[in-house]
């Protein structure tokens, strides 16, 4: 399950849930070990409207992350991975989706000093290799010990 940890002791396999400065912000859960960081995002299940990413207040957004993770923690003691793929009708473009009750967590290529956009993948095989490297970390064996960090002050 996981273990609380703090950021400058976290290793490069550790999952962390990162809320930025600013009055409106991000929740951000970032994979260390990987290219995404996965945003959260309202979405009413219509094929037709594309979800909508959140941002939050500053009080929100630490209320975000820690429900975050309680969420991660039930899906593990409760055998339920929560990363999904997903595609279109036409499966040509492919995303990779944590869910939890309140969001869908929305894999995005992490890109210095660019906006976050969600990664399309061209092929089913693709989103579902790149799913089950996000669920190794997100979603562990009961019997493992996955670092987790919380960092909400040191950004450069």
């Amino acid at each position: 399950m996981f273990v609380r940890i703090d950021p400058k002791q976290a290793g490069p396999n550790a999952l962390g849930i990162l809320v930025p400065h600013g009055a409106r912000t991000l929740v951000i859960l970032r994979p260390r070990a990987l290219a995404w960081d996965l945003l959260p995002a309202r979405w009413n299940g219509d094929v037709g409207h594309a979800p909508d990413f959140c941002v939050f207040g500053r009080d929100e957004a630490a209320a975000a992350a820690r429900r975050l993770l309680t969420s991660l923690d039930n899906a593990v003691v409760h055998g339920i991975n929560p990363v999904q793929t997903c595609g279109d009708h036409r499966g040509e473009r492919f995303q990779v989706w944590l869910k939890t009750d309140e969001f869908v967590w929305i894999a995005c290529r992490r890109t210095p000093g660019s906006a976050y956009q969600p990664m399309i993948f061209a092929t089913r095989e693709e989103a579902v290799h790149e799913a089950e490297k996000i669920a190794a970390v997100a979603w562990p064996a009961v019997e493992t010990r996955q670092e987790v960090y919380f960092n909400t002050q040191n950004f450069s």
